[in-house]
C-alpha cells in the first residue's frame, strides 16, 4: 500500500516513521475482504468463540521504518465498539516476518484471565481490573509471513518498534461471538462493504448500512416495567465525543446519558447495546439500563408499562416488541458500555 489512509490525526505524514492503518471501510474492496471471511480464519474463530463469529473490525497496521514500539496492554475496552464485547478475539495476520528487525510482536499466555469475569446477577456481566502481568510473562510466538495468530480479547501483548528499511505489516481482524455483541454498540459498515462479502461471508456482518445513526434512544427497565413516553423511548441526537483518539464510531453513550440528564434527570453509570432500528433515511441504536431499588423515588417523565402491556398498545410503537423481545434474550451475553469521557478516569470504576 503506497499511500494507506489513516482513521486519525497521526503525527508526520506517509511513510515517515509511525504507525499507519488501513481500515474503515476498506473491505468494499474484494481484494481485502478475501482476508476478513477466509474459511480457515472464520472456521478457527467460530471454535474459539464457541459461537458464529460476527466481524467487528478489519485493520492493516503498516509500522514503517523506524516506527516505535507499542507499550503492554490489553484490548478490553468498555468504550470501544471494538473492544466491548465480552467475547471477541484477534485473528493476526503478519504480511511480513514479525521478527527482531521488523519488530515481534510479544504476547503473554495465560494473561486473559476469565475469571476476572463476574455475574453480579444482574443482566450484564462486570470484569475486574486486569492484572499486569511481569516482562517475562512475555513469548515471542515467532511470527511469520502468512501465519495467524488468534488471541483473547484479555490477552496482554506489545509490539517491538521497526528497526529495518522495511515496512512491518499485518491484519489484525476481530471477531465477536455472535450472541456477545460489542457493549456500546456495533461499528457501522457501508452497503459497498456488504456487497463486496461473498454470500457466506455476508454473514460477518451484524449490521451494514449507508445511513447515519443519527438518534439514541433508551429503554429503562425497573422490576418486570419499562419506561414509554408518548412518542415512545426517551430519546435524542447523536454526537462524537472526540475525548480519546482512535476511532470509536459506533459509541453513542455520551448521546445517551445526554437523554437520561436532560429528559429523565438521572446518570447513568454504564449502558449496554440493544439493537438498531432502520427509521427510513436514518438509523436509531437503543441502548439500555435495568434500575435498581437503591435510587430515590421520584417520578419519571413516562409511563411504566409491562411487556405484555406494551403489545397491547396499538398507536404505532410495534417496535418496542421486538426491542423488548432482543432484550430479555438470554441468550445474549452484555457487558458494561461508558463514555470516552467516563474512560478517561477509570473504565472498570463503574
Amino acid at each position: 500500500t503506497k499511500h494507506p489512509p489513516l482513521d486519525g490525526v497521526v503525527p508526520g505524514s506517509y511513510p515517515e516513521p509511525g504507525r499507519y492503518t488501513l481500515a474503515t471501510q476498506c473491505l468494499s474492496d474484494p481484494n481485502l475482504a478475501v482476508l476478513a471471511e477466509h474459511p480457515t480464519i472464520v472456521t478457527c474463530a467460530k471454535s474459539l468463540l464457541a459461537d458464529d463469529p460476527i466481524l467487528t473490525a478489519f485493520v492493516m497496521y503498516d509500522r514503517t521504518p523506524g516506527g516505535p514500539s507499542i507499550p503492554k496492554h490489553n484490548d478490553y475496552k468498555r468504550w470501544r465498539p471494538v473492544g466491548s464485547s465480552m467475547n471477541w478475539l484477534f485473528a493476526i495476520i503478519p504480511l511480513d516476518d514479525f521478527d527482531s528487525q521488523h519488530g515481534q510482536l510479544f504476547v503473554a499466555p495465560g494473561s486473559h484471565r476469565l475469571d476476572r469475569v463476574k455475574n453480579t446477577g444482574v443482566r450484564v456481566l462486570d470484569v475486574e481490573p486486569a492484572v499486569t502481568p511481569d516482562e517475562d510473562a512475555f513469548i515471542d510466538p515467532e511470527l511469520q509471513r502468512g501465519d495467524v495468530l488468534f488471541m483473547n480479547m484479555h490477552c496482554w501483548h506489545r509490539a517491538a518498534g521497526n528497526s529495518s528499511k522495511e515496512h512491518r505489516r499485518g491484519f489484525f481482524n476481530k471477531y465477536a461471538g455472535k450472541h456477545a455483541p460489542p457493549a456500546t454498540g456495533y461499528y457501522q459498515y457501508t452497503d459497498a462493504v456488504y456487497k463486496a462479502l461473498s454470500s457466506k461471508g455476508k454473514d460477518l456482518l451484524a449490521m451494514h448500512s449507508d445511513h447515519a445513526i443519527a438518534n439514541v434512544q433508551l429503554l429503562l427497565q425497573r422490576d418486570d416495567r419499562f419506561l414509554i413516553q408518548e412518542d415512545g423511548l426517551p430519546r435524542g441526537p447523536t454526537f462524537h465525543e472526540h475525548a480519546i483518539p482512535d476511532w470509536d464510531l459506533g459509541n453513542y453513550i455520551a448521546a445517551a446519558h445526554e437523554v437520561a440528564r436532560s429528559q429523565l434527570k438521572i446518570e447513568t453509570p454504564w449502558l449496554t447495546y440493544v439493537t438498531d432500528i432502520d427509521e427510513g433515511s436514518t438509523l436509531s441504536r437503543i441502548y439500555a439500563y435495568d434500575l435498581n431499588d437503591h435510587g430515590f423515588p421520584v417520578p419519571f417523565r413516562g409511563t411504566w408499562l409491562t411487556a405484555e402491556e406494551i403489545r397491547e398498545r396499538s398507536d404505532g410503537e410495534e417496535y418496542l416488541n421486538s426491542v423488548i423481545e432482543t432484550w430479555l434474550n438470554p441468550e445474549i451475553i452484555r457487558g458494561k458500555a461508558i463514555s470516552q469521557a467516563q474512560a478517561r478516569v477509570d473504565q472498570y470504576a463503574y
